[in-house]
């Protein structure tokens, strides 16, 4: 790809783009042998493609449909994915293809763990049955997924909670985000942006719903009792000053990262 002057993404090594004038960008974008090319140059996404089948053997496949387990449906509205197919062959793998569908992926009174898999190696019935749940859940999203609308403004917001030492194992806390980029949730991807100059219209919009915390990053004066945290908020206030970021409060019936910290009922999903 270098060779071809591509640059190698430093936010995702997986990622290759290149910059043309008034505003043109083709990005690839590489998974082991499968391969997702895009951009705003038909010219030269075409011209790619032929450089790449003289280095090795391709196989086009046209319009992306399916990828990694994701499928993709285009329409005017803009791209719809979702993974029927792999939730699908998941419950029969399991068995529970024709379980009753639960409203949420966890009880509301289960606590989330602070590290992943930490049961793997010896796992309890009711680790056994916090499966079971997401898959009941699951079943119930068969027929959804994720649109993402065709938007002329790059806007990017977060939403951000934390459930502090709320585990019951090392009494750490659990986090968690949420990102939209122009209405449409996305990874973190804001040196992805940066990269591929994307040009962003405001700065990003972090939700929060801890009052004492939104105080903390903007208040000039330094407090001996919060040394602890004093880097991250040098950074943070940092990025509020360079006017990168802006923090607002939220409430918490309102917060969407909540879901992400702690079990919730399924009237607030």
């Amino acid at each position: 790809m270098k060779k071809l002057n591509y640059n190698q993404s430093n936010a995702d090594h997986t990622l290759f783009f290149k910059h043309f004038s008034s505003r043109g960008v083709t990005v690839l974008l590489v998974y082991v042998d499968d391969i997702i090319i895009t951009g705003n140059d038909e010219g030269e996404i075409q011209s790619l493609s032929n450089c790449l089948a003289q280095e090795v053997a391709v196989t086009t496949l046209g319009r992306l449909k399916y990828f990694l387990g994701i499928e993709v449906a285009h329409s005017s509205k803009g791209i719809f994915i979702s993974q029927r197919k792999y939730i699908t062959d998941l419950l029969a793998e399991t068995g529970k293809f024709a379980c009753k569908p639960a409203n949420t992926p966890i009880d509301p009174n289960q606590k989330l763990l602070s590290i992943s898999s930490q049961f793997m190696h010896q796992p309890k019935e009711c680790n056994l049955h916090a499966a079971y749940r997401v898959l009941h859940y699951l079943k119930g999203t068969v027929g959804k997924g994720v649109l993402f609308k065709r938007s002329g403004k790059v806007e990017v917001e977060m939403f951000t909670d934390a459930d502090y030492a709320s585990s019951t194992i090392d009494r750490r806390s659990t986090s968690g985000h949420l990102t939209f980029v122009g209405g449409n949730l996305l990874l973190w991807v804001k040196n992805s942006l940066d990269e591929l100059q994307v040009p962003l219209f405001s700065p990003m919009k972090i939700y929060c719903d801890n009052k004492s915390a939104i105080n903390l990053v903007h208040n000039p004066v330094q407090h001996d009792r919060t040394k602890h945290v004093e880097i991250d908020r040098h950074f943070i206030k940092e990025k509020l000053e360079a006017n990168v970021i802006c923090i607002s409060y939220i409430s918490t019936n309102n917060q969407l990262a909540d879901m992400l910290t702690k079990g919730i009922s399924g009237t607030q999903l």
